[in-house]
């Protein structure tokens, strides 16, 4: 993904969200009064299912749009979001991207409780990056990556919370949103571009959810989780409550009170065209200064050894916690 840290947003976003709900009529009330009393005893997130999850996709190989791997994992993820959701939802639509053009992509999207207006949504990417520009090696710096973190862990810790959530029940509506085409962009150009086509062409008309979470770069070795500054300035309610949360859950040491800066992700596309207050989780812990990504970043040492189940349980408590919370009403 690319991660440009600047000093000022680089896009024009929507400054002020409405956070208001409708409250005119007595069925509305009622509903709304159900939904707030039902409670609903948060599951246990399981890290080691999580692992095997971005195992089975790192299996399929160099997932980047145009590929065999690419078109397998697809089918794979949609098949594994039919049995957990109930009702998956295909976006084809064509990308160009570093030296390809007119490349197949796919958004692929698992509806829980399609009828309830009351929803969240949780988003990650799956595709990985075709060029390994930041490798030590300059013979290997146009060479594919595995991307078992930068693609792999966002989709693992939704693919467990999915199966928590269709073994569990839950009374509000969850939209798993996995993007493609998010990974290959260069020097400003060409990245998001799944979610760009998804926000711009949502798969319900005038789709709306109380509020968003991204996950990327969510599984390695000792991560670190700040307060993105786009996710602060448009989600900053949800992002404190969710810090805050995490601390409650003894989990600070992973999500850190601290602010990198704006980064391009999916997030952006989804505040700026659906303005949807949507948060990203991501691990920015890399320089002194902490505003950059892990040494793995872009080079071949984002594979399976990157991976920390100790992180995987961090993200997934806290986000299982947030999104069953946010049912109770205690969020």
């Amino acid at each position: 993904m690319f991660r440009c840290i600047q000093q000022a947003i680089f896009i024009v976003l929507i400054a002020v969200f409405s956070v208001g709900c409708k409250t005119d009529s007595s069925k509305a009330n009622k509903t709304e009064s159900i939904e707030k009393t039902t409670r609903r005893k948060v599951p246990k997130f399981d890290q080691e299912k999580a692992y095997q999850n971005i195992e089975k996709q790192v299996s399929f190989g160099h997932r980047y749009p145009g590929t065999q791997a690419h078109k397998d994992l697809i089918k794979y993820l949609t098949a594994e979001l039919t049995k957990l959701t109930d009702k998956v939802i295909t976006q084809d639509f064509k990308v160009d991207f570093l030296d390809e053009k007119g490349v197949d992509a796919t958004n692929i999207i698992g509806i829980i409780n399609p009828d309830k207006k009351k929803r969240i949504l949780l988003a990650a990417h799956f595709d990985t990056r075709k060029i390994a520009e930041k490798d030590e090696n300059p013979e290997m710096q146009d060479k594919p990556i595995l991307g078992a973190d930068d693609g792999g862990s966002g989709v693992g810790v939704l693919l467990e919370i999915a199966r928590l959530i269709k073994e569990n029940g839950i009374d509000i509506g969850v939209d798993f949103i996995l993007f493609d085409a998010e990974d290959n962009g260069l020097d400003g150009e060409g990245w998001c571009l799944g979610s760009e086509y998804w926000a711009k062409k949502p798969h319900v008309a005038n789709y709306k959810a109380e509020f968003g979470i991204l996950l990327d770069l969510v599984g390695a070795k000792n991560a670190e989780f700040g307060k993105e500054q786009t996710s602060l300035q448009y989600a900053g309610t949800y992002v404190n409550k969710i810090w805050k949360l995490a601390e409650r859950m003894s989990f600070s040491n992973y999500f850190i009170d601290f602010e990198p800066g704006p980064v391009m992700d999916d997030h952006v596309n989804v505040i700026k065209y659906r303005r949807i207050p949507m948060l990203d989780i991501i691990n920015m812990s890399n320089l002194n200064d902490r505003e950059g990504f892990g040494h793995y970043h872009h080079t071949h040492q984002d594979n399976m050894d990157i991976i920390d189940k100790n992180t995987l349980r961090a993200v997934g408590k806290v986000v299982t916690a947030t999104i069953y919370n946010f049912n109770n009403g205690t969020l």
